[in-house]
């Protein structure tokens, strides 16, 4: 009741009111902390590049006389350009991983991609990668236009010299390279344009002119076989950079070629009619080959023959266990592109005429759901077409809980709380750190008292939690500001500053990683850098490693990467020692050993900081997951599935219901009155037009979905939906759990528009 209370009155908004923008930003960023640490990374990388190769190429113009014409422009300009080069190829050589499917669906099935990586993101990454070079490509061109446009201007005008009676900034304007750089720039612009007007054009437009990538990569390996590299001169070549990726992306699209399928129509059902302001929807469903695989969540590439040899994707709705592969297939009508001529209009059409017997498929591909395993409460939301993915995760975990006996199920998953809280519960009895071992041994720790113990009696403990609890639940709903009210507001406080520090701690493992890259870098242009710049790394170092060294004092010692971590600690400590005594006071160089065992304890410390910082869960969390895991119970730990279906659609919402009602039906004719414990569906149609939401309520009425009281005619609270899972377990751990620890996890998924989506995230 304390918790419905907690929710129901939101005391946190007079705390929010201080700082809503810190909160909700905290919190997103915290939410998102795995792309941050990608995109942060991946910046500080392109930047050490640029930085690397400008030194390169200043130690080379270093040779221009001081007081020549143009005198900064050219000593700047060339080592500026050069560097924007490199960072170009470096995001083309990031840009083919993004685009190997196979690797990526493949990478999500592992241990690291699903804990690690986001892997579902990796469009996003893509995007941003292509952004980040035309932003570098645009930058460098206009640059070299300025310069090489002033330079020719002056040495026509006789102010700039012209060896051998040469005007060499002109010729340069038309050299070979030039022509290269000006073409690679040209179909940059081509996709950069296409892509940012994607949903504005025809598919097959941007699909095309996207492979004009490929075409930019040829230029780029010509652009450094010029004329002067086939006579001799020395170049950086540029496809050493991203030669490696390109093949693994290519020989992971022949692989896919090969995974195409012919398969045969089961049913093709043309839904809606033809009228142009009609929602139509294509219910395709075919046979499942015996050899395709595939997880919820994933999709696959679609092409008929009939219409045309065009691949169109989209998502799974049938369970990974069924013989069929469904299919829910809107029908773009009212396009702004395509209008009545487009390809999901013409499946429709040849659908409604019964032309449609057979189908290839591509795939499966995407990342699916691939980390729910260990999710106590799963919140599936699906608005409009976006149900599909949901659909096929609810029916895997229909089929999921049906298999095993009703009664059994209930009771095994009684069983493994009762495990989890045994094991939370001496988890947090047995583990001590470096701090309370000290404190111990020092006679300054905490010691129980008489009332400690006699708190310790279950029954004096329901007293008084019986009478606190009521107590602040009278103080929440009373007007104005009390002392319990303020108690909540410094307990969202130090949440939300707990969030902060592990925010935080994503700087240290990129300090590691930029320190790595800045010491390889001034080690190479060593003749040009300063004293500052060998400091620079160790100094670097020297922060990471002490921040370690508090987060070491503060780590389980019963566990044996504790001891690990000890032994790193002492050898980073001496280095330290070591190098600070040959960098700063004998001011040497760094020599290649040195550098590798920087290296080594620097990835150390990237790998045990990211762990704690990138893992879903906390320490206590994920030891009680292996726990589980070991000892067998680890199967089956969804306690309860919620399906929510959003739709304006009257029609939609009557196409779909058949597949919600079966499910409905599955779930209770095992479970019976307990039904509603494991698995609920929610439908929420929030049509204006009230004629056809009658016709729907008449419908539905007499379906087992129906009768449960699904069908919603309103628009769902978000809040209360998202919120609920969290709630229920902190009941259950409250007076359930006999307030013992339990270590759970909730899982709210949405898939559908975006502004929706912006919605639920921050609920």
């Amino acid at each position: 009741r304390l918790a419905r209370t907690l929710s129901d009155t939101a005391v946190y908004k007079s705390y929010a009111r201080r700082s809503e923008l810190a909160m909700k930003y905290t919190l997103t960023i915290y939410e998102q902390r795995k792309m941050l640490f990608l995109a942060v990374a991946h910046a500080m990388a392109t930047m050490v590049v640029w930085s690397h190769f400008f030194l390169v190429k200043y130690r080379a113009t270093a040779k221009v006389p001081r007081g020549a014409n143009l005198y900064w422009w050219k000593r700047l300009t060339p080592p500026f350009e050069f560097g924007a080069m490199h960072a170009i190829l470096f995001q083309m050589a990031l840009l083919p991983l993004t685009m190997a499917r196979q690797s990526v669906a493949a990478l999500s099935t592992t241990a690291f991609g699903r804990k690690f990586v986001p892997l579902h993101k990796v469009v996003a990454m893509h995007i941003h990668l292509g952004y980040v070079m035309v932003s570098f490509v645009f930058a460098s061109t206009i640059l070299f236009f300025v310069f090489f446009g002033q330079g020719c201007a002056q040495q026509k005008s006789g102010k700039e010299p012209t060896p051998g009676g040469q005007h060499t900034f002109c010729h340069k304007m038309t050299s070979e390279i030039m022509a290269t750089g000006l073409a690679i720039m040209g179909c940059l612009l081509l996709v950069a344009v296409t892509s940012y007007a994607r949903n504005r054009i025809k598919y097959e437009i941007f699909y095309y002119v996207h492979h004009f990538v490929f075409i930019m990569f040829a230029l780029a390996i010509a652009h450094t076989l010029d004329d002067k590299a086939r006579r001799g001169q020395v170049r950086s070549q540029n496809f050493k950079w991203f030669s490696a990726s390109l093949v693994w992306y290519l020989t992971d699209r022949l692989q896919a070629s090969f995974n195409i399928r012919d398969c045969d129509v089961v049913e093709c059902v043309a839904l809606g009619d033809d009228e142009p302001e009609s929602r139509k929807v294509v219910h395709l469903r075919i046979v499942r080959p015996e050899t395709f695989i595939f997880r919820p969540g994933q999709y696959v590439f679609i092409n008929d023959r009939n219409i045309d040899y065009t691949w169109h994707p989209y998502s799974i709705a049938s369970s990974p266990h069924e013989d069929t592969i469904d299919f829910y297939i809107e029908v773009m009508s009212t396009s702004r592109v395509d209008g009545a001529n487009s390809w999901t209009n013409k499946l429709w059409r040849d659908a409604r005429d019964g032309f449609v017997s057979k189908m290839r498929i591509n795939g499966p591909y995407g990342t699916g759901f691939n980390d729910i395993d260990d999710k106590t409460q799963i919140v599936a939301i699906g608005a409009g077409t976006g149900i599909v993915p949901m659909l096929s995760l609810a029916k895997a975990k229909v089929n999921e809980f049906v298999r095993m006996n009703a009664r059994a199920r209930l009771y095994d998953l009684a069983a493994r709380d009762v495990k989890n809280r045994k094991f939370a519960d001496n988890y947090f009895k047995e583990s001590y750190t470096l701090k309370d071992f000290v404190y111990k041994q020092l006679g300054l720790a905490k010691k129980e008292s008489k009332a400690s113990k006699m708190w310790a009696s279950r029954s004096v403990q329901d007293i008084f939690l019986h009478k606190q609890c009521a107590w602040r639940e009278m103080k929440l709903r009373e007007e104005g500001d009390n002392a319990t009210k303020r108690h909540y507001e410094r307990l969202l406080t130090k949440n939300v500053l707990h969030e902060v520090v592990d925010l935080t701690q994503i700087g240290f493992p990129l300090l590691d990683l930029t320190s790595i890259a800045l010491l390889l870098s001034f080690s190479k242009n060593f003749a040009i850098a300063t004293q500052a710049m060998r400091e620079v790394p160790l100094w670097a170092f020297f922060v990471c490693h002490c921040y370690f060294f508090v987060h070491w004092v503060f780590t389980r010692m019963n566990a044996p990467i504790w001891w690990i971590d000890l032994i790193f600690n002492a050898t980073s400590t001496v280095a330290f020692t070591a190098w600070y005594n040959l960098i700063r006071e004998d001011r040497k160089e760094w020599n290649v050993y040195m550098i590798w065992a920087f290296a080594a304890l620097s990835v150390y410390r990237i790998a045990r900081i990211s762990s704690d910082v990138l893992l879903t869960g906390t320490p206590g969390s994920r030891a009680v997951n292996a726990y589980l895991e070991k000892t067998g119970d680890a199967t089956s730990v969804t306690e309860k599935f919620t399906l929510i279906f959003m739709t304006p659609q009257v029609d939609f919402c009557q196409i779909l219901w058949r597949d919600l009602d079966s499910l409905h039906q599955s779930i209770t004719k095992n479970y019976g009155e307990q039904a509603s414990r494991v698995f609920d569906i929610q439908v929420y149609c929030t049509s204006r037009d009230s004629a056809e939401n009658e016709e729907l309520k008449k419908r539905v009425k007499g379906t087992s979905l129906g009768a449960a009281g699904a069908l919603h005619m309103e628009r769902p609270d978000l809040d209360e939906i998202t919120l609920r899972p969290v709630l229920q377990q902190v009941l259950k751990d409250q007076f359930t759990g006999e307030d013992r620890p339990s270590f759970t996890a909730s899982l709210v998924a949405f898939c559908g528009g975006t502004q929706l989506g912006s919605k639920i995230a921050l609920a």
